[in-house]
């Protein structure tokens, strides 16, 4: 009896969707995780110029995110199709456009860091890491720009998203790169300390900024931030989300600069807490998105 109701059951309530989050997309969730992760901590060192952060965050999108988009596809060694200058889908698609910037980074990054490595302080290097920075910002803020792009997701609709992607993606490589310093690597963890903390503070703001606008955006929009905050994803939300990724390290590293001195069981702490939240925000964001019911909601809350 249950299986003969719910074909009439979709989308006459909100209709969470599944494509991006459950079975087979759970990939997108997790790519979603590397991208931000290794985007960041590349773009973060490669301001800060250290080739060990820039080596690091290369390979979690190279080797890690990359294949893992592959098993994402129903005939993955046809990718190739989506690519620039095969297809002209780039014009429309955030999802060609994504590939194809993640394959320009990877050329172009790898270039740059031998350059780093053999050529350091020349025009040539100079010319590549500036090439590098645009498209792993690119490759950074494009999952934001994809969901945005979403329209029959109306918590995904918003200018802020993809501003809040790629904040939380500096922000998980300030993180990054300060394991990597606590692991011996040549950088200053007062400077690194302080980015992360003032990093954390924005994307603490605008996440709360996000939620807030999107209850006036549209009801559904409305009923996915319910869910978020007091319905069966708050667990995680404020679990994850508020406690791990947002209370716990800005605690930390605000008394570590109040102190002036860091500890660094402390910041292993923070470190482990930060991508915690990072996975159980990229799982909130896109398990919280629905559809609108295809009648009118108030003939449906009852």
């Amino acid at each position: 009896m249950e299986m003969q109701q719910k074909p009439y059951e979709w989308m006459v309530k909100y209709t969470p969707q599944k494509e991006w989050i459950e079975e087979k997309g759970v990939l997108v969730w997790i790519t979603e995780v590397l991208t931000s992760v290794g985007a960041g901590l590349f773009l973060v060192s490669l301001f800060l110029n250290n080739l060990v952060g820039m080596i690091a965050g290369y390979l979690i999108i190279v080797v890690l995110d990359i294949p893992l988009h592959l098993l994402d596809y129903g005939k993955p060694f046809r990718f190739w199709r989506t690519i620039v200058p095969f297809n002209t889908a780039w014009k429309t698609s955030w999802f060609s456009r994504g590939v194809t910037l993640t394959v320009i980074f990877s050329g172009v990054a790898f270039i740059q860091m031998c350059l780093t490595y053999w050529l350091p302080g020349t025009a040539i290097e100079i010319i590549f890491k500036v090439l590098a920075g645009i498209s792993v910002f690119m490759v950074g803020i494009y999952s934001g720009f994809i969901m945005n792009y979403c329209r029959s997701i109306p918590f995904w609709n918003s200018a802020l998203l993809p501003v809040l992607s790629i904040a939380n993606s500096i922000c998980d490589g300030f993180f990054l790169l300060m394991a990597i310093g606590l692991a011996g690597a040549q950088l200053s963890m007062a400077t690194v300390t302080t980015a992360g903390l003032v990093l954390l503070i924005a994307c603490t703001v605008l996440m709360f900024i996000y939620l807030w606008s999107q209850t006036y955006t549209s009801v559904t929009a409305r009923e996915s931030v319910l869910e978020l905050i007091r319905g069966y994803i708050a667990p995680v939300f404020w679990i994850g989300v508020v406690i791990l990724g947002m209370i716990i390290p800005l605690g930390i590293l605000g008394y570590a600069y109040l102190a002036g001195a860091s500890s660094t069981p402390l910041l292993v702490i923070a470190i482990v807490c930060r991508l915690l939240g990072t996975i159980a925000l990229k799982y909130c964001l896109l398990k919280a998105g629905v559809y609108s019911p295809l009648i009118p909601t108030s003939t449906t809350t009852q």
